[in-house]
């Protein structure tokens, strides 16, 4: 893999994707260099969405990038793109890449996702194609791989909530927002309050349940990402499930020991 082309990928993911860099920085040299291509892959599709102005140009935008794989499968040249070429390199899982593409076709559609059944295949389709690709590179068994990335991205979608709400957008269950009596412009404008809750805590237990997912040891430094989900929910919890509140925005000190932790004792 070309030092330059890795150092550039490795520049994009770290600036959108701070968790999972840190994470990396706990793998073996190998398995980092294959780690930072697949998630600077992740980085340029997951950002799609807020780089374009229509949804055209993102069906446009998501259909290079299959292009861009498919010239990878093929074995022979590729765009001259760093990511690409480190993607080439990397010897990922095309597939699962493939698939993350595919899901991030419903980023480009505003409505909220109907229920929690199709928002966690949402995040199993993205996330978990993702996770599938990480666990890859690192170990033979991936059986886990699509549980813990489903559970990291619904966690990672609530966890972003003020993030959607000033772009006005509503990554939650219509039927939870409206079970919990909540009109859409009171979270865009953060004044849900405590009723926040009621739509949140169905998505935190799910997002639990699947990140307690056991895990093959040498697929551990591919599942470190998990742990900082893990954490992350439990300060939520602790702020009576309102991700708006200001405890939760800043980065935690706690988050590199929490990685340090689990990587010596291989258990997340």
């Amino acid at each position: 893999m070309d030092p330059h082309e890795l150092a550039e990928a490795d520049a994009q993911f770290r600036r959108y994707d701070p968790d999972r860099w840190r994470a990396t920085l706990f793998a073996p040299a190998p398995l980092r260099a294959r780690l930072t291509a697949l998630y600077a892959f992740n980085v340029e599709i997951a950002r799609v969405r807020e780089t374009v102005s229509e949804p055209l140009l993102g069906q446009i935008r998501l259909q290079w990038w299959r292009e861009a794989l498919g010239e990878i499968a093929a074995g022979g040249s590729v765009r001259k793109h760093p990511i690409v070429a480190c993607v080439a390199a990397a010897d990922l899982d095309l597939a699962a890449l493939g698939r993350a593409i595919d899901g991030r076709e419903r980023d480009l559609d505003d409505a909220p996702f109907a229920d929690l059944a199709e928002m966690a295949a949402y995040a199993r389709e993205t996330s978990g194609s993702i996770f599938k690709a990480a666990f890859g590179a690192a170990a033979s068994d991936t059986s886990a791989a699509e549980d813990l990335g489903t559970g990291y991205a619904l966690a990672g979608i609530v966890r972003a909530l003020p993030f959607y709400a000033r772009q006005r957008r509503l990554p939650l269950p219509a039927d939870l927002i409206a079970q919990a009596g909540l009109a859409p412009e009171a979270i865009h404008e953060g004044k849900a309050g405590i009723r926040i809750a009621a739509a949140i805590e169905p998505i935190v237990h799910r997002a639990r349940d699947l990140l307690e997912a056991r895990i093959p040891r040498a697929a551990l430094p591919a599942a470190l990402p998990a742990a900082l989900a893990r954490l992350w929910l439990k300060r939520l919890a602790a702020n009576r499930f309102d991700p708006f509140s200001t405890a939760l925005q800043a980065p935690h000190p706690g988050d590199v020991w929490r990685l340090l932790w689990v990587r010596l004792s291989g258990r997340l």
